[in-house]
């Protein structure tokens, strides 16, 4: 606004410079230099401060990018908390997220794990985790794109945790979940990165999760 007041200024300038040529019968060297140098202050005046208005306009209408989930940091190891949406098309509500880099899927089956509720008792016939029913979580790596074991402690805090020879065993199928614990995955083909994740609390929404949110690090061994 200020750069756009300014380029009108010099406007008022140029044309009043202009009017004083036009009508001037008689001008000294002096004076029409003086005129002139003005007329060319102005002139350039107008032109940066015209651009810099619509340059700043142009940068008020890009959009803003922000972090949703800003990573957090614990002895040393960046912590990033991921939200997965529940498919609402499906008898069990599920998300999908991918390791490398986060992320949610863009459905339940796009990803490298699945992450999925479940209720004892019903089949994939009725609508599971529905009300007031009892929720289980599970989590299942995707067209065996992963491994999946439960930590031998914090893999968080000690990325040890997620060694074999601390009892971690890595498996290609269903595990289920437990609030706030922490389980370690590999990429398949890959045993020397180490993904850790965890779920500080299960969705309560009701009639049906909408969401699931996951803490995820990636730590080496």
């Amino acid at each position: 606004m200020v750069d756009l007041l300014i380029a009108v200024v010099a406007v008022v300038v140029l044309i009043a410079v202009a009017v004083v040529l036009v009508r001037a019968k008689h001008l000294t060297r002096t004076a029409l230099s003086a005129a002139l140098a003005v007329a060319v202050v102005a002139a350039g005046t107008f032109a940066v401060s015209l651009y810099r208005s619509q340059t700043a306009d142009d940068e008020q209408k890009l959009p803003k990018v922000i972090g949703s989930a800003p990573a957090k940091q614990g002895l040393g190891t960046a912590v990033l908390k991921v939200e997965i949406p529940m498919g609402t098309g499906d008898k069990y509500p599920q998300g999908a997220m991918w390791l490398q880099p986060p992320g949610p899927g863009a459905d339940a089956y796009t990803g490298d794990i699945s992450l999925l509720c479940a209720t004892p008792g019903k089949d994939e016939k009725v609508q599971n985790c529905s009300g007031g029913d009892e929720r289980i979580w599970s989590a299942e790596p995707l067209e065996g794109r992963a491994t999946i074991g439960v930590a031998g402690g914090d893999p968080f805090a000690d990325p040890a945790a997620c060694a074999e020879g601390n009892g971690v065993k890595y498996q290609d199928g269903y595990l289920q979940l437990a609030a706030g614990k922490a389980y370690c995955l590999h990429k398949t083909g890959d045993d020397a990165e180490v993904f850790v994740f965890r779920i500080p609390s299960f969705p309560a929404e009701k009639p049906l999760p909408a969401r699931i949110d996951v803490e995820v690090s990636v730590v080496g061994l």
